[in-house]
């Protein structure tokens, strides 16, 4: 919560709530990457009602690995709404993304670009033009100050409804029916080492439910490890993406994206494309004036 409060403590922006703005871009570097999370010891059962078949984890793996967007490039337009604490926010957001490679997104809000950000797989940075500051840092020093791991696969894999690190052998997996979806339930140890030093090592895992017809994921929901803490995102209104004439295949992705996270504030963040294209070619300009202030980020508290 350390970079957000000092993101709400430290910048009076100067159209409404702008200050919201930097809610929205931790939100896709920190409460929608917690990476541990604890397991169920059962997954939820077949219920009566529903007539699916039951599948293995390793068949419910291999059917959501090939039913994910699967895209170079990719370009998007969203409506976006923050909610925190009751205190609403709408701003839009231009998005362009290269895959494994770098997300470039402009936020802005009445016209007026607030925030420029882009994320490699080594580095972070930003422009606050409403305040003629910029950040540039590695994953790491958000890492240490969130207590949590950060890195642009997860970032990429949520904005267009992928999965996240599956493993591939059965006894890591866990598949289950709930509520006439498809459940799969994924161990993470690798990644809870990172977060969790020096503590008894649990069994952490991310639940993902998948529609029965297409087996694209509905739901993720993560519960970090040792805490209240909770990031529930669901998506829905699935279309394919808007591609290169002469391109045959399909890529879908939602376009609807609800985040529901739980930290000491109670925070919603709905994302709705308005636009979506994949495959096209794409430039990520980024430039930093030379009259702007350097952020210096401290530490935690």
């Amino acid at each position: 919560m350390v970079f957000v409060e000092w993101m709400m403590e430290n910048y009076k922006l100067k159209i409404g709530n702008l200050k919201f703005f930097y809610c929205c871009l931790l939100l896709t570097s920190y409460f929608l990457l917690f990476s541990s999370c604890k397991s169920k010891k059962h997954l939820p059962a077949q219920t009566s009602r529903c007539k699916l078949e039951h599948k293995s984890a390793r068949i419910l793996t291999a059917l959501l690995k090939k039913n994910q967007a699967d895209y170079k490039t990719f370009n998007g337009k969203i409506k976006a709404n923050i909610s925190i604490d009751e205190k609403e926010t709408e701003f839009s957001i231009s998005l362009r993304m290269k895959k494994d490679s770098v997300i470039w997104a402009s936020v802005s809000s009445y016209g007026i670009e607030g925030i420029r950000f882009v994320a490699t797989k080594d580095t972070l940075k930003f422009i606050d033009r409403l305040n003629s500051r910029y950040f540039i840092g590695g994953y790491d020093t958000l890492t240490k100050m969130l207590n949590t791991e950060i890195d642009l696969e997860i970032l990429q894999s949520l904005l267009v409804g992928n999965s996240v690190e599956f493993y591939e052998e059965d006894e890591k997996l866990r598949g289950g029916i709930d509520s006439c979806k498809y459940i799969l339930g994924t161990i993470r140890k690798r990644k809870l080492r990172k977060v969790i030093r020096g503590k008894e090592l649990r069994e952490p895992a991310q639940n993902i439910w998948m529609l029965d017809s297409t087996f694209k994921i509905s739901r993720i929901l993560f519960r970090e490890f040792d805490s209240r803490r909770e990031f529930d995102a669901h998506f829905s209104d699935f279309q394919p993406a808007e591609l290169p004439e002469g391109e045959s295949k399909q890529i879908v992705v939602p376009n609807n994206l609800t985040f529901y996270i739980k930290t000491d504030n109670i925070i919603r963040v709905d994302f709705k494309y308005t636009k979506a294209s994949a495959d096209k070619p794409q430039t990520f300009p980024f430039s930093i004036p030379e009259s702007y202030q350097r952020i210096e980020l401290r530490k935690g508290k």
